[in-house]
């Protein structure tokens, strides 16, 4: 089938699916990043969606208005901008990652390894420093990740949601903020096999190429 062509056999190798992989958990820390993202959230961003969730969560209830509405609202932003940058960055590095394992797919597609093997070095130095990378910047999407949700607008708004019945708004890392954290551990560990691998088809090519007769 396709992956019989000449150029697609490279997708059968070990490396080709652990920079697949890689892709693959890029692009989930890239959705689960953007969870945090792409809405002020709280009360005042669910009705905004319509249909159920407006009843289930907004005009079915009566326990904001005036005053506690508006708190509400400008509880919502403020926390939400205290989580925007770290949302930002997360999206930014998932986005980054992303490109990056496609391009080395594309550099094994169009058979660079092989013309030029020093390639295959200077990928295992890449895949090296992007997962010696992902340990600090795990540390700091969750230190402040953790400060916000420390924060006194954090805590205020948690009180306030807890006053009127609402559950769901406590000061702790959601499933999205976890999963992306899990995601980017796993990513290091890809990251480290696929330098191993790149440094094996250094090898390989150079026997080969040695042996012409072999290839």
């Amino acid at each position: 089938g396709l992956l019989e062509c000449r150029c697609c056999r490279y997708l059968r190798t070990a490396r080709a699916c652990c920079q697949l992989v890689g892709a693959l958990l890029a692009a989930l820390v890239l959705v689960c990043s953007s969870v945090s993202y792409g809405s002020p959230g709280g009360y005042t961003g669910v009705p905004s969606l319509g249909g159920i969730y407006y009843y289930q969560y907004g005009g079915a209830y009566s326990g904001f208005s005036g005053a506690d509405g508006e708190k509400a609202r400008q509880l919502d932003q403020r926390f939400y901008l205290l989580k925007l940058p770290i949302a930002r960055a997360a999206m930014a590095v998932g986005g980054s990652l992303m490109v990056f394992s496609c391009l080395l797919i594309l550099a094994g597609v169009v058979r660079l390894p092989w013309h030029f093997p020093a390639w295959l070095i200077l990928e295992c130095i890449l895949d090296t420093v992007v997962a010696i990378g992902l340990v600090p910047a795990l540390y700091y999407f969750f230190h402040h990740l953790q400060e916000a949700y420390n924060s006194s607008v954090c805590k205020e708004r948690e009180q306030l949601y807890q006053s009127k019945g609402y559950q769901g708004f406590r000061c702790s890392l959601h499933g999205a903020e976890i999963a992306a954290g899990l995601l980017g551990c796993v990513a290091v560990m890809a990251y480290l096999l696929s330098a191993g691998l790149a440094v094996k088809g250094y090898r390989t090519v150079c026997k080969l190429k040695q042996k012409p007769g072999q290839v």
